[in-house]
C-alpha cells in the first residue's frame, strides 16, 4: 500500500535519513515499510509504501496518519538543513543586492547567530522558532490529509509562505545587526584616533568600579583624579543625559593614559562597556577583580 511520495531536487539521503529516525519505532515493530528512490532529471521522486498484513497494532488509517506525521516533522528538519541556506541566499542576492561578497558574508554569519540564539527557546511555546515549527509541521499535516503525494519545492513556494516571510524577517534583522555593528567600528576607528593624536595627560589610570556601574579613577599614585577635564565632561554629559559608562569613556579619551587597570571587574553589569575600552586602548587595557591594588584601595575607602 503506497504511502507517500516526495518530489525534492538535492539530497534525497539527507530526507531518507531524517525520516527514517522518526519511523525507527514503527520498524522496531515489526512493521515492513519499503523505500524507493527514482531520478528525473532534475527531481528525486520517494516513494515510501507498507506491507499491511504488517501493521498489527494500529488501525491501517491510524497508522498512515501517524506516518504522515512524522513525514511532516523530517520534511520541516529537511527543509532548515537544506533549503533554508539557499533561501536565504536569494532573500540576500535579491533584496540587498547592493552589499558586496564580504559583507553579504558578515550578514550570513549574523543570522546563524540568531538562530544558535534561537535553539535555546526552542522548547519555548512563545518563541518566534517554536511557533514557526509548529506552524509548517501543521500546513503539512493539513494538506497530508488529503493528499499522498508532495513537491516539496512547489509546497515551499505556495503553501509556506509565512515560512518564507519569517526568514525575511530574519534576513532583516541580520542587516539591521550588520550596519549597527559596521557604526560601531567606525566609532571606535574615530575614538582610537582622537586618542592616538592625544598626549598622555596621565600615565597610568586604575578605574575602580562601585556599585550601580559608578567609578572612580586613580592614577598609578593612587591619587583620585577628579581635575577640571572630567567635571566639564561630567556636567555636559549629565545634560544630555548620558550613562556613567559613556562618561567613562569619554573621561579615558580626555585623559588618553599610556596605561588602564580596570579593578573588581565582578561588580560590572554591562561587560559591553570593556569591550569599548579594550577596542580603543587596544594594547593597553589590563582587567583584574582581586588584585592587591584594589584589596588595600577597597580597604582604606571602609575606613
Amino acid at each position: 500500500m503506497n504511502l507517500l511520495s516526495v518530489v525534492i531536487e538535492k539530497k534525497p539521503d539527507k530526507l531518507q535519513i531524517l525520516l527514517n529516525k522518526q519511523i525507527e519505532s514503527f520498524k522496531n515493530e515489526g512493521i515492513e515499510i519499503d523505500e524507493k528512490i527514482a531520478y528525473d532529471d532534475p527531481f528525486y521522486i520517494l516513494d515510501y509504501s507498507v506491507k499491511i498484513e504488517s501493521v498489527k497494532n494500529y488501525p491501517i488509517s491510524d497508522f498512515i496518519n501517524i506516518f504522515k506525521y512524522c513525514a511532516a516533522n523530517a520534511l520541516y528538519e529537511y527543509i532548515k538543513l537544506c533549503e533554508e541556506p539557499h533561501i536565504f541566499n536569494r532573500i540576500i542576492d535579491c533584496d540587498y543586492y547592493y552589499f558586496n561578497v564580504k559583507e553579504k558574508i558578515e550578514i550570513q554569519n549574523n543570522i546563524k547567530e540568531l538562530f544558535e540564539k534561537e535553539k535555546n527557546q526552542a522548547n519555548d511555546k512563545n518563541s518566534e522558532a517554536y511557533k514557526r515549527k509548529f506552524t509548517t509541521i501543521q500546513r503539512f499535516v493539513d494538506y497530508f490529509k488529503t493528499n499522498s503525494q508532495i513537491n516539496l519545492r512547489g509546497f515551499i513556494t505556495f503553501r509556506l509562505k509565512h515560512y518564507v516571510i519569517e526568514l525575511q524577517d530574519i534576513v532583516e534583522r541580520a542587516v539591521e545587526d550588520f550596519l549597527m555593528d559596521k557604526e560601531y567600528n567606525e566609532f571606535i576607528k574615530l575614538l582610537k584616533y582622537f586618542v592616538d593624536i592625544q598626549e598622555a595627560k596621565v600615565d597610568t589610570i586604575h578605574i575602580l568600579l562601585e556599585e550601580d556601574n559608578k567609578y572612580k579613577l586613580y592614577d598609578q599614585y593612587g591619587k583620585l583624579v577628579d581635575n577640571d577635564y572630567l567635571k566639564m565632561i561630567a556636567a555636559e554629559m549629565i545634560d544630555k543625559d548620558i550613562n556613567y559608562e559613556d562618561l567613562l569613556i569619554s573621561s579615558l579619551i580626555t585623559i588618553a593614559p599610556n596605561k588602564i587597570f580596570i579593578h573588581r571587574i565582578s561588580k560590572l553589569e554591562n561587560v559591553e562597556v570593556i569591550k569599548t575600552i579594550s577596542r580603543v586602548f587596544v594594547d593597553k587595557v589590563n582587567i583584574c577583580d582581586s588584585c592587591e591594588w584594589c584589596k588595600v584601595k577597597a580597604n582604606v575607602e571602609k575606613e
